[in-house]
């Protein structure tokens, strides 16, 4: 296969690639300060409604998800060649790599600098679904997708584990969990530098859902008998995904609408399925704010 012709860097994900080189940025330069003086005062003044709690069990789903991501993206890598799937898609998932690992990062930094706490004790808080979803059932599919073999079985296996990952774990359940960040945090005005950490990883990953979309509208095209693997796939997580919303509802005043973020990860899953051209439904909002720069 050639380095790269005209075709190649005028596709879609040579250009996912350019834009992340353009929006580079370091979780070491989101400022804390007031994040840390904020955190004493929700700790101390809303004892009755745990937000603290809640919003630690936030980032702890987060952290533990960006942790699981990033050891399981590698075998994508690795099977884009075995797959014949095209240098373009290499490169994008070289900046996702980065990226997801960054996202890690800051997670680690704020339950470091903020909570006071390792970022170790982020896996204890996951409840089975999160648990299924963002670690077990994800490390099957990758595990599947290094084993594969022979260049058709590594492209079924690989459109397999992009629908879980950036279908099930990032359009619905990400998506779904920067709405109820958004929710908590800046309608109350609290924690500043945790709001600016989950912006710019929602822009990351809005690059990486667009890939997921791409990956899906391509393969089901040329192939169109894998659409039923896209749908298995979605509804094998669809339990899960709503179980991990459904971890909040353990709380007598959730920091959360839980029946808007219900609708929400339905809406995302079906809007995915929209803008791949798998069903019959209006993905324009999601089309735009995956293009959004800001």
């Amino acid at each position: 296969m050639p380095f790269a012709n005209a075709t190649d860097l005028a596709s879609p994900y040579f250009q996912l690639f350019g834009k992340a080189k353009r929006l580079h940025w370091d979780p070491a330069d989101i400022d804390l300060s007031a994040d840390r003086d904020q955190w004493r005062l929700i700790v101390r003044d809303y004892q009755r409604e745990r937000y603290a709690e809640q919003i630690r069990r936030l980032c702890a789903f987060f952290a533990a998800g960006e942790e699981s991501v990033t050891n399981t993206l590698a075998p994508f890598l690795a099977a884009v060649p075995r797959g014949e799937l095209g240098l373009d898609k290499e490169f994008h998932l070289a900046a996702q790599l980065y990226e997801e690992a960054k996202h890690y990062e800051f997670f680690a930094r704020y339950f470091n600098e903020v909570f006071g706490e390792s970022p170790a004790v982020a896996a204890a808080e996951l409840t089975p679904a999160p648990q299924a979803v963002l670690v077990d059932d994800l490390n099957a599919v990758t595990d599947r997708l290094r084993r594969a073999e022979g260049r058709e079985a590594v492209r079924h296996a690989f459109l397999e584990a992009v629908t879980h990952y950036m279908g099930a774990v990032e359009a619905m359940l990400a998506r779904t969990g920067y709405v109820g960040a958004h929710d908590a945090l800046a309608s109350r005005g609290w924690l500043p530098g945790l709001q600016e950490g989950f912006r710019l990883i929602r822009r990351d990953e809005g690059r990486h859902v667009a890939f997921g979309i791409h990956v899906v509208r391509e393969m089901c095209a040329d192939e169109p008998h894998l659409r039923s693997l896209v749908q298995d796939t979605f509804e094998r997580n669809l339990p899960n995904v709503l179980g991990t919303i459904q971890a909040f509802g353990i709380y007598d005043t959730p920091i959360v609408d839980l029946g808007k973020l219900t609708a929400f990860a339905l809406g995302a899953y079906e809007q995915f399925m929209g803008a791949a051209g798998l069903a019959a439904i209006d993905a324009t909002g999601l089309e735009t704010e995956l293009d959004a720069d800001g």
